[in-house]
């Protein structure tokens, strides 16, 4: 992802709304108040359609509305990569500032292209908490592959954002405890759970649109002192152990997030080792037969 700033242009503060024609840009009966409020709804919309990545801010600055994002790609921000919905903000802007945003990358090392137009033979499903980007990734080299590249219906991009969001949050109810450590958990390292039948549902919409595999990534940190390399697929309950292909390592020779211990063809899940043993009660989540409720 690359810093940039976007320039909208000089309007006052307290332009009259009710004299701009909104309605022939179908917004129906959505209303305004204020400046800000439309630059949320254009910004966030180029968030959940995967053209930027974390949260955009913006301000007044010397008389000018200019807002700084994170671009995915160079360009991932132009109209033509944009849903129906921004489109429609963005017709708005244009009648109310008199102008198109003006887009300024500000990052150094943008390289001349970028591997979209070379597909890797699977993908698999993985939110992070630390970029904001796509949660497809690449089962080759691990790099997100930018979802607004990803030709499917606008309402199932802005599901796959939120889906990611909602990762990220058990994600991070699990990782900081509390009462609800082994709820999240179960949620994370289960193929049944609510947050994985989500994602698996969509890693199949994927998958069809792609023409690629497109696996769904189960945590796997509470693991088993004997028997964890010889654990079952807990979706179908067949093997899924993966031979250490030595390939995918990093600096110091380990292995690389992406070099999975796990993998089932047939359910479409990729897995780890656990990475503890001192919890055995929770080893359970992601085992087969599935724990009883």
């Amino acid at each position: 992802m690359y810093l940039s700033r976007v320039t909208f242009g000089d309007v006052s503060a307290d332009a009259d709304f009710e004299k701009l024609d909104f309605a022939q840009h179908e917004l129906g009966a959505q209303a305004f108040e204020d400046v800000d409020e439309l630059l949320d709804c254009y910004l966030g919309g180029l968030q959940r359609n995967g053209q930027v990545a974390g949260d955009p801010i913006h301000s007044r600055c010397q008389g000018q509305h200019v807002a700084y994002a994170n671009v995915v790609r160079p360009g991932s921000a132009e109209e033509r990569h944009c849903s129906r919905y921004n489109r429609k903000y963005l017709g708005a802007i244009r009648e109310l500032f008199g102008t198109d945003p003006t887009w300024e990358l500000l990052a150094d090392d943008v390289p001349d292209s970028f591997p979209d137009d070379d597909p890797p033979s699977s993908f698999y499903l993985f939110a992070s908490s630390h970029d904001g980007c796509s949660p497809v990734r690449r089962c080759d080299t691990n790099e997100a592959h930018p979802s607004y590249l990803i030709p499917i219906d606008d309402d199932e991009r802005e599901r796959l954002y939120f889906w990611s969001r909602e990762y990220n949050r058990t994600d991070g109810i699990w990782f900081f405890s509390g009462e609800l450590e082994t709820a999240a958990y179960e949620q994370l390292a289960t193929p049944a759970s609510c947050l994985s039948r989500y994602g698996r549902e969509l890693c199949e919409s994927i998958e069809k649109t792609l023409e690629r595999p497109v696996y769904y990534y189960l945590l796997r940190h509470y693991g088993r002192a004997e028997g964890e390399n010889a654990r079952r697929c807990p979706g179908c309950g067949g093997p899924w152990r993966v031979e250490d292909s030595g390939v995918a390592r990093d600096s110091e020779g380990r292995r690389l997030f992406h070099d999975f211990d796990f993998q089932c063809e047939a359910c479409r899940l990729v897995s780890h080792l656990g990475s503890t043993d001192d919890e055995p009660e929770m080893a359970r989540f992601g085992e087969f037969p599935p724990p009883e409720s």
